[in-house]
């Protein structure tokens, strides 16, 4: 398998992930049973669909790293390091002390990270071993909303969650201004009705964010 550059924009995924978390965390007060779906933990962000795939993605300063764990793609296991062939030293050293410790798992009793697709590189360009069609079947089909432009985001958020008019405009507002600024810099969001039901669960998705409630 060759290491190929893969046709992914880095900071349309980030943006776009950015996006997702933010649409979670307005929505998860009316549904705190779907809270385990969209995490933001320091620099990596994390998702679960439930029905056996998951993914985390390290957005470093310097680099992103991308790895995905889905239990309904029929192949053997291997070395989550095969993935990662050809990658500089400090991407491989940030996926072991970062994006790996999210997708461990028990294998012939020893603790491993368990993959099945995977890809790495820069706020330039992300590359991979595998073809983009392979990472999208092999697990990154998690990201389906997330690589989409934000209307068509919107629209597919709309169906998911039944967003209120009110929903999507903060949906918008916040997920911009959270990409478009400094992810360590909080922002304060001032006392709104449009967030409503469990605000505790709100109030958890919004800080992983950096988002402050009034």
């Amino acid at each position: 398998m060759n290491l190929q550059k893969i046709k992914i924009n880095p900071q349309k995924l980030y943006h776009g992930c950015i996006f997702m978390a933010v649409a979670h965390a307005v929505t998860v007060g009316e549904y705190p049973e779907l809270n385990y779906e969209h995490s933001w933990d320091n620099i990596n962000y994390c998702m679960n669909n439930s029905q056996g795939c998951r993914g985390t993605i390290t957005f470093d300063k310097k680099y992103i790293i991308a790895v995905f764990q889905d239990t309904s793609v029929k192949t053997p296991y291997q070395d989550a390091m095969n993935f990662f062939k050809d990658a500089p030293e400090a991407i491989v050293e940030l996926a072991k002390s970062e994006t790996f410790q999210y997708v461990l798992e028990n294998i012939d009793g020893e603790i491993k990270p368990y993959i099945t697709a995977a890809f790495w590189g820069t706020w330039d360009e992300l590359y991979s071993i595998l073809e983009y069609d392979e990472i999208m079947k092999n697990g990154a089909h998690i990201l389906a909303v997330q690589l989409m432009e934000s209307q068509e985001a919107l629209r597919a958020c709309d169906e998911y969650y039944g967003l209120t008019d009110k929903q999507m405009d903060l949906i918008l507002s916040l997920s911009k201004q959270r990409s478009q600024t400094d992810f360590f810099i909080p922002i304060i969001l001032e006392k709104t009705d449009v967030l409503c039901g469990d605000m505790s669960e709100i109030r958890v998705s919004m800080g992983e964010l950096n988002i402050k409630l009034e």
